[in-house]
């Protein structure tokens, strides 16, 4: 088998044309070099060097040697390098994968709370739905995987499958509420109702079948006989799609209060129905049993050491034009 070492060793003659001083600068006494330069030898099957000559010279075997010896070298070492590069990327960054709603909801504030408290990080977000993002997360391509979970588990069920994130160490570190959102009325009060009564019906915009959200949802309305019939014109696997359609007038839809709690304040979107059709959702971070890299270990241990506070400063709410539910604002300072 051949040995790195003895092309290495090969170079250094070829360059100095005298085993005394290869074996100075390979560090390396001059038997020593002089066998590994014999145990390449016998591997090419051919002498490299003629040792009549000083300073010595290389045969023609050897000269063919010499030019792939140096390109085999440089293209490894080259690799290495960038292997290495790659390695201390990995140990300064922190990689995460979280469904569409929370690279808008969540990550914008939480990413610079962490890089203030953890100096330089390059911290990456990877969207897509919550069985994508558990994909990435089985195949080692992110560190963490954040997503939204609701009481039930209607969100972990929802997928068909089990999720490699199951079975994880996770933390909440935040929160989120699903509330019936629909356009006002003339007299301020919603244009679409959800009274309870199985009787009536009312338009409703939902999440398409592949966002998680949805899910959640749907789970509520299954557990509710005595809700109005909803009537579906419309999906869209974005929340954001959903409340410009419910801006619109088109229906109601269960919309994050995160993105939509100025549309309170405005008086543009209005709660209806029941509080108690509020979906509330936990907001968790689940990471893999094997060791992280520095940055992503030293995330969660802060996390599990400091709690979701030492990153966080509370949030300061826009001035109040319409009342907004006094437990949903207590939510969103949280």
């Amino acid at each position: 088998m051949l040995d790195i070492r003895w092309l290495e060793d090969f170079i250094v003659v070829a360059e100095t044309r005298n085993i005394t001083k290869a074996s100075e600068l390979r560090n390396v006494t001059q038997s020593g070099l002089s066998r590994r330069i014999q145990s390449l030898e016998n591997w090419a099957g051919a002498a490299l060097i003629d040792r009549r000559h000083a300073p010595l010279e290389l045969t023609e075997a050897g000269h063919k040697l010499l030019d792939v010896a140096n390109e085999a070298l440089g293209r490894l070492n080259g690799v290495r390098r960038t292997i290495r590069e790659d390695q201390n990327e990995r140990l300064r960054s922190i990689r995460f994968a979280a469904p569409h709603i929370l690279s808008v909801t969540f990550f914008p504030r939480w990413l610079l709370a962490i890089q203030a408290k953890l100096g330089s990080t390059r911290l990456s977000v990877t969207s897509d739905n919550l069985p994508g993002c558990a994909s990435l997360f089985e195949d080692g391509g992110v560190d963490f995987v954040v997503c939204l979970v609701d009481a039930e588990g209607a969100i972990l069920r929802g997928a068909g499958r089990p999720l490699s994130i199951e079975g994880c160490a996770s933390i909440s570190i935040g929160k989120e509420r699903l509330i019936p959102l629909s356009a006002p009325a003339a007299d301020g009060k919603p244009l679409h109702r959800l009274d309870l009564n199985p009787r009536l019906s009312t338009s409703y915009l939902a999440y398409s079948p592949e966002c998680s959200l949805g899910w959640a949802v749907e789970d509520l309305v299954a557990r509710r006989p005595d809700l109005v019939q909803l009537h579906s014109l419309y999906d869209n696997s974005l929340a954001d799609g959903l409340r410009t359609m419910a801006l619109a007038g088109l229906g109601v839809a269960w919309l994050p209060l995160t993105t939509t709690h100025n549309d309170i304040i405005r008086g543009k979107l209005v709660r209806t129905g029941d509080p108690r059709l509020a979906i509330e959702l936990d907001v968790r971070l689940y990471r893999p049993a094997q060791r992280l890299g520095k940055k992503a270990e030293e995330l969660w241990t802060r996390l599990n050491t400091e709690g979701l506070e030492a990153l966080l400063s509370p949030v300061a709410l826009p001035e109040i034009a319409t009342p907004i539910h006094a437990e949903d604002a207590q939510m969103l300072r949280q």
